[in-house]
């Protein structure tokens, strides 16, 4: 697999100033990914880890909690103790998701338009109703809130840690108060005091939400938890982990990321202009002189522009997803292809500057058209070879 840079570090750094901690449990998950997410698996213990990564114990300890949020790893006790491999809990990717949407106030009927699209969605084969990429998306997009789901999982019996109730209560405060970006919620001090809980319970309920940039915690005598403009992007981290941990099919992947895309530039061509087109351009000028190793993540870039400038959150989040995991499952492309996908390419700048959408949308179906071809060969090649190992 092509794994530049590990599955939490695909297509651009998060703005944020990553700790440590955050930097070790990537670079675990990427691991975990590596040798097959294979469930139940002990990685070593936390002297392995302290020795291996020249940490000290409370980063390894960060980078634990790191491994829990992300649903990949949880540390055991015991003879037979150690950082465990885990399956990513479903409900906490569809809880991130809904968390970004409601902070960011995505409006609803973007949202449904965006389910709408899905459902819609073109299907490579008669077997492909069970879209495993899509029916995650269409759970993050459903009418529920997030209260919605904590509440779901107090029914089901599933009781959260102190600090998760703490996280959402923090989380429903901010949106219900309306606080703008750099809104100051208090010290440290104020709200143990306000939530009645530990130092230890705020700042591991606080972790989660400055991973979002949800907020921003600042030290000082002018500091406190500061509101920050929510990023999608730990949230895209999360989501591109669980589709690694599901293995899902190529093609579940070309489902939903081809009919996101063709609408994608379909609203960017009516909407682009001198700004966004110079992004798409500078973009370009990097894929045209990429290689075969760098040309996915060059693309990407290039595409995720597309998505980001369509005036759609939800799908830009969801387009996102699909190109972090496609870097990361997806083998570099045939040297001999890259002329013709290039060309395409600069296509499609040509006629995004000429406002014409059909052939721009006709474009993009071009585009996907070849990949459908190479993802078609990929899994037939892939069956094959499991089928000769298990004869």
């Amino acid at each position: 697999m092509n794994r530049p840079g590990g599955i939490l570090a695909i297509t651009g750094a998060n703005k944020r100033r990553r700790k440590l901690g955050e930097v070790v449990a990537e670079r675990i998950v990427d691991e975990i990914v590596q040798r097959g997410w294979n469930e139940g698996e002990v990685l070593g213990t936390e002297a392995d880890f302290m020795e291996r990564f020249r940490i000290s114990r409370a980063t390894f300890r960060e980078a634990v909690r790191q491994l829990e949020w992300h649903g990949a790893a949880g540390m055991r006790r015991g003879v037979y103790g150690g950082l465990v491999v885990k399956a990513p809990p479903r409900h906490a990717i569809v809880y991130a998701v809904k968390t970004y949407f409601e902070l960011t106030k995505i409006d609803r009927a973007l949202l449904d338009r965006t389910a709408a699209i899905l459902r819609a969605a073109p299907r490579l084969g008669t077997d492909s109703d069970d879209n495993e990429a899509i029916g995650l998306f269409l759970e993050a997009l459903d009418d529920r809130t997030i209260s919605d789901l904590a509440e779901e999982r107090m029914v089901a019996g599933s009781t959260p840690k102190l600090s998760e109730t703490i996280a959402l209560r923090l989380v429903q405060d901010i949106e219900s108060a309306g606080a703008e970006p750099g809104a100051n919620l208090g010290n440290e001090a104020e709200l143990q005091q306000r939530y009645g809980v530990s130092r230890a319970v705020l700042r591991e309920a606080l972790r989660p939400l400055e991973l979002h940039e949800i907020v921003r915690v600042k030290t000082g005598a002018r500091g406190g938890v500061i509101i920050r403009q929510c990023d999608p992007a730990y949230t895209v981290e999360l989501t591109a982990t669980y589709l690694a941990y599901s293995r899902i099919p190529l093609s579940h992947l070309w489902e939903a990321q081809s009919c996101l895309e063709i609408v994608a530039i379909e609203d960017f061509t009516r909407r682009a202009d001198a700004a966004s087109l110079a992004a798409l351009r500078k973009a370009f000028a990097r894929l045209e002189q990429a290689s075969a190793g760098h040309y996915l993540a060059a693309a990407c870039e290039f595409h995720q522009i597309i998505a980001d400038l369509s005036g759609n959150r939800a799908l830009a989040l969801f387009v996102d997803v699909a190109l972090r995991y496609g870097v990361t499952a997806l083998p570099r492309p045939d040297e001999a292809f890259l002329p013709q996908l290039k060309q395409l390419h600069r296509e499609m700048i040509d006629t995004v500057e000429s406002g014409d959408v059909p052939a721009a949308m006709a474009l993009m179906r071009s585009m996907f058209d070849h990949s459908r071809r190479w993802i078609a060969r990929l899994e037939r090649d892939r069956a094959r070879r499991a089928a000769e190992r298990s004869g």
